[in-house]
Formats: structure tokens, sequence, C-alpha cells
């Protein structure tokens, strides 16, 4: 089968399920594992090349968010067999791996990497439900600085934050993804902050509103790599564990990503 895929998450998973050999092209923002770069690219995930898509002809092509709604059906149009997912947890994240696989026909290799994935969710659920933190730690996810971009009830990021043992301090966000007012955020007060900007690590400790802030006054801002906050791919389980060691570095010392 050949395959053009035009999301970083997309790619990630038939890396994962020993596919990758039937990868005809992915985009310039395809990075992980390592060895998928230096295949041809069709542009970017935010401007694929549509028509150098078409022009190969694939047999199958894998297209991933809302961003991406809208080109999935042109291609569809076209007559190409698409496969388009847009995950709103982390269940149905791991799903996306299990319909992947369906259309690659390698189950078996899916089988194997969801009970690894689902035996290290359970884990994690299972220490914090052993401790039963009464007052889990609100927490905030920066999805970008400016405008404050952060996430709500919808998004596989708010279900990653529930899932580590936090509270997302926008839970009662009309939207997935929404823009934030900062006033509103230094009020409710979060006890954790965690981004994959890496200069907010200078920002948020350097301005005096956010000082005010828990997280920052204590210390409690993490800086994840943007594959694993980003990406609902099999690294959203490492997500899973990162975050709730650096939430919890007393229940998960061994995977403590604090920044």
């Amino acid at each position: 089968m050949r395959i053009v895929s035009l999301a970083p998450t997309q790619t990630e998973i038939i890396a994962a399920l020993n596919c990758e050999n039937h990868l005809l092209g992915v985009t310039e923002n395809c990075d992980y594992p390592e060895h998928i770069e230096g295949r041809a690219t069709f542009g970017s995930w935010w401007a694929p090349d549509l028509p150098g898509v078409m022009e190969e002809k694939p047999d199958l092509v894998c297209t991933f968010g809302k961003h991406q709604e809208e080109l999935a059906a042109i291609l569809q149009e076209e007559g190409l067999q698409v496969y388009h997912s847009d995950p709103r947890t982390v269940k149905a994240s791991l799903q996306t791996i299990e319909d992947i696989a369906v259309l690659l026909d390698c189950e078996k290799t899916a089988l194997s990497l969801l009970q690894e994935l689902h035996e290290r969710l359970t884990e994690v659920a299972e220490t914090l439900a052993a401790h039963s933190p009464v007052n889990r730690p609100k927490v905030l996810r920066i999805m970008n600085w400016k405008p404050l971009i952060s996430v709500g009830p919808g998004s596989f990021q708010h279900d990653v934050i529930e899932l580590a043992g936090g509270r997302n301090v926008m839970s009662d966000g009309m939207e997935p993804y929404m823009v934030c007012v900062p006033e509103l955020i230094i009020q409710r007060d979060p006890q954790a902050i965690f981004f994959c900007e890496q200069h907010l690590l200078e920002v948020l400790p350097g301005d005096s509103r956010w000082q005010r802030v828990n997280a920052v006054r204590e210390g409690k801002i993490f800086l994840f790599d943007c594959g694993l906050t980003c990406r609902s791919g099999p690294r959203i389980v490492d997500m899973v564990e990162g975050l709730a060691s650096g939430l919890h570095p007393e229940l998960f010392p061994a995977r403590n990503r604090r920044s």
C-alpha cells in the first residue's frame, strides 16, 4: 500500500505499527521517529501540497485535526481513499491506532502496542486512585502565548490533564481550543502550568502579573516537547506519564519531567 501522511500524528502511528515502508511521502513537520525524515515531502501540515498528492495517486492519504477536515474532503472528491481523525480524548486517540492498523492489515502489531499503552494508563490511574489526592492541582495548558490560547473539554489535552491527576483550569471553556483573557487565568491561580515553548520558562517568572500565580511562585512550570503535547499518537501515553510525574512527583518519581 502506498501511503501519504499529511500529519505528524498519523506518521508516528504508521511508524509505530512498523509500516513506515508503506510511506510514499509525509509533510515537512513529520519529524518522529527520526528515520522518517528524508522521505518525499508534500508541503507542511498547515499547508499540504494537494496537487502533488493527487499527482502521485496514493492508495491512502492520512489527515488529522479540524484544520485538515476540508482538505480531506477535497481529496475524497478526487477519488482518493482518505483516513481522517480528530480525537477528543486519549481513548479516542488509541482508537485511531486501531483504525489505521485495520486499514494497513497489521492488527496483530496494533494489539501488542495497544495492550502496552493501555497497561501504562491503567498503572497511572491505579496509582492515583490508591492515594486519592483530595485536591488535585489546577492545571493550565498554554498552547500559544500571544494571544493566550488554552484547551477546554473536547480536546485530547484536556483529557491528558484529567488522566494525569490534575484539574483543567479552563474546564468550563466552551471550545476545545480557545483564546483566554490572561487576567481571568491569573485570577483562577493555576497550581501548575505546562507548555512546549521554551521561552516561557523565562517569560512567566519575569512577568509581574504572572509572578502572583501559584504555579510560577512554586516553580511548577513544565516544558514538554511539542511531539508529546500537540500530537495524539502513541506518545500521548508518555505525555500522561510525564505530566503525572510533574503534578505528583511523590507518586511518580522515576518519570519526573519538571523543567
